[in-house]
């Protein structure tokens, strides 16, 4: 290529940068001064999202923007600090097997069930979001959110300190695995869980909107896996 349209491209590119940061911050400001302060009666998770402006926008974009307005208000926590029920975010860059593994997430979402042993030793059991299809998972998150509102309503803007009362895993595991949705529930080692950021029920609209940084080429086979489900469900 020329130099001049390297130029060119490069003037192109930071152009658009420029472009896509002030409208992100845009967007963020605007989710941020529209952040709900309680889930009272009439409060629906699924009304949330598709009221924000990133609904209906490029997901890649989008969990740019989700990423951002989530690290600007959510500081990192250890791993340690973490209990059932919550909704967290980190970073899973080296998973003991990954070579093995058919899908890696490298940053999930997940609502932590709790810790298990295996043979293999301790593990974190959890719920990654990141293996639906965004309207399903918007869905998914909602029917979740209203089967433990009560709890979850009174840790709304800071989120649980301990284990949510009546948090039965077991009884999510097996309705999501009856459904045929089981997909996203993973196993984690703890002592490669990083950066820990506990999503507060205010802020799971925001979360729905990351998506999985998918270390391998697997996107394309997670949606094949979903219109399978789709024609057989």
């Amino acid at each position: 290529m020329p130099v001049d349209d390297i130029k060119k491209r490069q003037r192109y590119d930071r152009r658009n940068a420029k472009r896509r940061k002030v409208t992100r911050d845009r967007m963020n400001q605007e989710v941020e001064s529209n952040l709900p302060e309680s889930a009272g009666p009439r409060y629906s998770l699924l009304d949330e999202i598709k009221g924000t402006p990133y609904y209906g926008k490029s997901a890649v974009i989008n969990d740019e923007r989700a990423r951002e307005f989530l690290n600007e208000h959510i500081q990192v926590m250890g791993s340690g600090q973490i209990v059932p029920g919550q909704l967290i975010i980190f970073d899973y860059f080296e998973p003991k097997t990954k070579e093995e593994l058919e899908y890696y997430d490298a940053s999930p979402c997940t609502i932590f069930f709790n810790v298990v042993t295996t043979p293999e030793g301790k593990r974190v059991l959890g719920f990654n979001i990141h293996y639906y299809p965004p309207k399903m998972r918007y869905n998914i998150m909602h029917t979740i959110f209203n089967i433990y509102k009560p709890m979850l309503s009174k840790h709304f803007t800071e989120g649980t300190k301990s284990a949510i009362d009546a948090f039965d895993y077991r009884y999510l595991i097996d309705s999501l695995e009856k459904a045929g949705l089981g997909f996203g529930v993973r196993m984690y080692i703890p002592q490669l869980i990083k950066n820990v950021r506990k999503i507060p029920p205010q802020m799971w609209h925001v979360s729905v909107f990351t998506e999985g940084w998918f270390k391998k080429r697997t996107r394309d086979a997670i949606m094949r896996y979903w219109k399978l489900w789709q024609k057989t469900h």
